[in-house]
């Protein structure tokens, strides 16, 4: 007996110009809203011409017309983290995802345009849920992008004010700031990174903050510099 029935979704394709099929949960209520998080960049070849030595290259994704910029200034050979995150609104079943990928090898005399490729997915493919890939090769890279396309639920998470302050903290070591902010400072700086992320104060006491919106970044968050703190207050 066949598997098939009258009701079940027909096979989702790739794009016309590449990229691997997500597969996707189908639901009852169509997503609305993705999450588009480009992940990482495999780089199997790269020719810097005579002068050899590693690329400095920026990349451009652009998501429904969102542009960001990555830029690795010693883009050799291996896997390299991105970590660059899109929300994309999917009001009807005509709308679509379309990722742009674009590249320059930046170079004293003349920037070289580096390979790239372009992904629209819909709703035959159920917008491209799921793990993708695309790949891109010139005369001077060979990579493939790693990048995954999500439903974003909107949610609202507490994390303590001793989380957001740990975080600020380590943020400012990080970049060597000579000078110690103040308290206040920190906890704007924290909260306006959570802004820049989606995510907005719903409610606020003495002791933590309730913040609304789409993705895991808060609970990544916490979960990091929460338990970080945690455990230098328990070695004092």
């Amino acid at each position: 007996m066949s598997n098939c029935c009258c009701c079940c979704c027909p096979p989702k394709e790739p794009p016309s110009n590449g990229g691997s099929n997500g597969g996707g949960e189908p639901s009852s209520t169509r997503c609305d809203r993705y999450r588009v998080s480009i992940v990482s960049m495999n780089v199997t070849a790269i020719d810097d011409g005579f002068l050899g030595g590693d690329l400095e290259a920026t990349f451009t994704f652009v998501v429904n017309g969102q542009a960001r910029t990555w830029v690795n200034e010693d883009l050799d050979r291996g896997v390299h983290n991105i970590g660059i995150t899109f929300f994309v609104d999917v009001p009807t079943d005509t709308s679509t995802i379309t990722l742009e990928v674009s590249g320059v090898e930046d170079d004293p005399v003349s920037d070289d345009q580096l390979a790239g490729f372009t992904h629209v997915w819909g709703q035959a493919q159920n917008w491209g849920a799921g793990a993708q890939s695309g790949s891109a090769s010139d005369s001077n890279i060979t990579y493939s992008l790693n990048y995954e396309i999500t439903c974003a639920r909107e949610t609202a998470v507490a994390v303590s004010r001793a989380t957001l302050m740990a975080y600020a903290e380590e943020r400012v070591k990080t970049r060597n700031q000579a000078k110690a902010a103040s308290a206040s400072t920190l906890l704007s700086w924290s909260l306006d990174r959570f802004r820049r992320e989606g995510w907005e104060v719903i409610q606020a006491t003495e002791d933590q903050f309730v913040l609304k919106g789409f993705g895991t970044f808060p609970l990544i968050v916490e979960q990091k510099y929460g338990e970080k703190k945690g455990s230098e207050r328990a070695g004092r």
